[in-house]
């Protein structure tokens, strides 16, 4: 099950400033310097933009952000919970589901996604782990 991350408008204005920032630049600048210093941050916001999702897989959560990845084994999560935050993530919207992993019995990361319908992924993510502590639908 492949889900793209819910995006805020916030965050869809913040990509809209830099792309305009990033073109002003590129018409101020002159020469190699024009496509140096704007078409990697162009490419890489683009990427990231469009290349954010959450895929349940067989044997662990695989979050895409652009460049970023990362596998969470479903028996190393011990909680999972909808929340709101703005803390840096592999989201592009405020509404979240906060995932907790443990190792050797203590919590080594939090990792924040925001899939398109939070509820019916963080059902289907409860459903594949069966060390989970903690899950709870009610947002914090």
């Amino acid at each position: 099950m492949k889900v793209r991350s819910a995006v805020d408008l916030s965050h869809k204005l913040v990509a809209l400033g830099v792309f305009v920032l990033m073109l002003v630049c590129f018409l101020l600048l002159h020469g190699i310097w024009r496509f140096v210093l704007t078409v990697p941050v162009v490419a890489l916001l683009f990427w990231i933009y469009l290349g954010t999702y959450y895929e349940l897989r067989d044997e662990y959560l695989y979050c895409r952000s652009g460049p970023f990845a990362e596998k969470i084994r479903y028996e190393d999560i011990k909680s999972a919970k909808l929340c709101m935050n703005f803390y840096s993530s592999m989201a592009l919207s405020m509404k979240r589901i906060e995932i907790k992993v443990r190792k050797k019995g203590r919590v080594t990361g939090t990792t924040y996604i925001s899939p398109v319908n939070r509820k019916k992924f963080l059902l289907e993510l409860i459903a594949r782990c069966q060390n989970l502590d903690r899950m709870e639908m009610q947002q914090s």
